[in-house]
């Protein structure tokens, strides 16, 4: 596969910002899928400016009781840290700027029975282009069978097709502000 490729498809989404609006589609999507109203363990992530904000549906789940979980970066690694609010004071930005929890309680991957997967690009077969360190495909390729993965995205960031090479992790479904959580 060439690198390239995927650089090219990073280079086309370059600006494209998620609003206010994509984000609300995105959460409308989510609380209507039954498996979101059912979930006891998810895990979200905190949106950089081209990402969709899941936020609200998020908020919206724990507020029914459901646990929420975060990425949380450990040099090349990810962990996964339930919180135990979900204010806005409790989440504090890296060197990077990138929001996460100030406090935190480890899970077990296999705990989780939904993990929300940003992305710069997706297509309709679960393939997902990142940011390129590699962060969420190695942390997918732990997750076990019963976590559903759900790619998150604007759908104008939907393409034909992403450039996957053999370490890349596919998606089981996708959401975003034009269509409702797809299995891919």
């Amino acid at each position: 596969m060439n690198p390239e490729l995927k650089s090219n498809l990073r280079g086309q989404f370059k600006g494209v910002l998620a609003n206010a609006q994509v984000s609300k589609g995105v959460c409308h999507h989510l609380q209507r899928w039954p498996a979101w109203n059912s979930a006891r363990v998810i895990m979200g992530f905190m949106a950089l400016g081209s990402e969709p904000d899941v936020l609200p549906a998020l908020r919206q789940a724990f507020a029914r009781g459901a646990q929420i979980a975060f990425p949380i970066v450990d040099g090349d690694t990810i962990q996964v840290g339930v919180v135990a609010s979900m204010n806005d004071e409790h989440f504090t930005a890296d060197s990077m700027g990138v929001k996460s929890p100030s406090a935190w309680t480890p899970i077990h991957v296999d705990a989780l029975d939904i993990v929300l997967v940003p992305g710069i690009a997706f297509d309709k077969s679960g393939g997902r282009l990142g940011r390129g360190g590699g962060f969420y495909d190695r942390f997918l390729s732990k997750i076990g069978a019963g976590a559903q993965t759900v790619g998150v995205t604007d759908a104008r960031r939907i393409v034909q097709s992403v450039p996957m090479e053999p370490h890349d992790c596919r998606v089981r479904w996708l959401v975003s502000d034009a269509s409702p959580v797809t299995q891919t």
